[in-house]
C-alpha cells in the first residue's frame, strides 16, 4: 500500500537523544557527545588532609603553654628556686651572725676571767687581796678621814689628785698615780729588776708615807735607797688582810698594776 505509515514503536524510541550537551549527574561539569558516545566524567574530589579546598595548607593553631599561677612553668619554677635561695642565704647569715654573736661573747668572758685570775696572782701589798665589800663598808662608815687606829679610811687624795706631785722634805719629787700598786715581786717599771718591800708603816696621808721614803734615803746604812710608795687609805682593808700597816716603801717604780681608788702609788722622779 503507497499510503503513509506508522513508524514502529522503536524508532520513536530513538528519537528522544539529540547531540546537546547534558549534565553529568554530581557534577556540574560538561559531558559532550561524539562521535564515539558519552564521556564519563568523575564528580569532585575530596580535599586532601592539610590541604583546604582553594589549595592552600591547613596551618594548626599554636598549642597553648600550660602556665602555673598566670606565669609559664619554666618562669614558676625559676622564681621558686630564687626563692629557695634568698631564703636560704638569709638563713644561714642569720645562723652565721649568731654563731659569731656567741663566739665574740665567749672570748670576752675568757678576756674577762683572765684579767681577774692575773690580778690575784700576784701578792699585793696594800689592799688588792682584800673583799670589795669591806672597802665599801670601811669608806661609808665614817664621814671623816680617820686619824688613827687601824679601823675606816685615812685621807685619800684620789681621784681628784691623780697625776699630780708631792714634794718631800729634802725637794725630791713623787708623782701621784690613784687607784695603782706596785706589788712586791712585780717587775720594775724599767725593767732592770723586781720591786722589793723596804719597810711597812701606818700612816694616814699620803704626804706622812712620803716623809717615810725621804727618811729611809737620809739613814746612808739603808740599802738599796726608797724610790717610791704605795698608799692604803683603807685602813681596814689593809689590815684586814694581814698587811700589818698601810704605807708600803718600795725599792724601784714597779710596772703599772690595778688597784682600789683607795689605794695610790708615788714614784720618785728620776728614781
Amino acid at each position: 500500500m503507497d499510503g503513509l505509515e506508522v513508524a514502529p514503536e522503536q524508532h520513536r524510541e530513538a528519537g528522544r537523544y539529540d547531540n546537546g550537551p547534558e549534565v553529568v549527574p554530581d557534577t556540574e561539569k560538561e559531558a559532550r557527545r561524539d562521535t564515539g558516545g558519552l564521556h564519563y566524567v568523575s564528580g569532585p574530589t575530596s580535599a586532601s588532609p592539610g590541604i583546604l579546598e582553594d589549595g592552600s595548607l591547613k596551618t594548626k593553631p599554636p598549642k597553648e603553654r600550660k602556665r602555673i599561677c598566670g606565669v609559664t612553668s619554666t618562669v614558676f619554677w625559676l622564681l621558686v628556686v630564687i626563692a629557695i635561695l634568698v631564703i636560704g642565704g638569709a638563713v644561714g647569715g642569720g645562723v652565721g651572725g649568731s654563731l659569731a654573736n656567741k663566739k665574740t661573747t665567749t672570748e670576752s668572758n675568757l678576756d674577762l676571767d683572765t684579767t681577774s685570775t692575773a690580778s690575784t696572782q700576784p701578792q699585793s701589798s696594800t689592799s688588792a687581796t682584800t673583799s670589795s665589800s669591806t672597802t665599801t663598808t670601811a669608806s661609808t662608815t665614817s664621814s671623816a678621814p680617820v686619824t688613827s687606829g687601824t679601823i675606816g679610811v685615812a685621807a685619800n687624795p684620789c681621784p681628784g689628785q691623780n697625776l699630780t706631785t708631792e714634794t718631800g722634805s729634802d725637794g725630791s719629787v713623787f708623782t701621784l698615780l690613784c687607784a695603782v700598786d706596785w706589788p712586791s715581786g712585780g717587775k720594775s717599771g724599767d725593767g732592770s729588776g723586781t720591786v722589793k718591800d723596804l719597810s711597812t708603816t701606818t700612816e694616814y696621808t699620803l704626804k706622812s708615807c712620803i716623809a717615810e721614803c725621804v727618811q729611809w734615803n737620809e739613814d746612808t746604812s739603808n740599802d738599796p735607797q726608797c724610790k717610791g710608795v704605795v698608799y692604803s687609805a683603807n685602813l681596814t682593808a689593809s689590815f684586814d688582810g694581814g698587811q700589818g700597816g698601810n704605807c708600803f716603801l718600795k725599792s724601784n717604780v714597779g710596772r703599772y698594776f690595778p688597784n682600789s681608788n683607795t689605794s695610790m702609788a708615788a714614784g720618785l722622779l728620776g728614781g
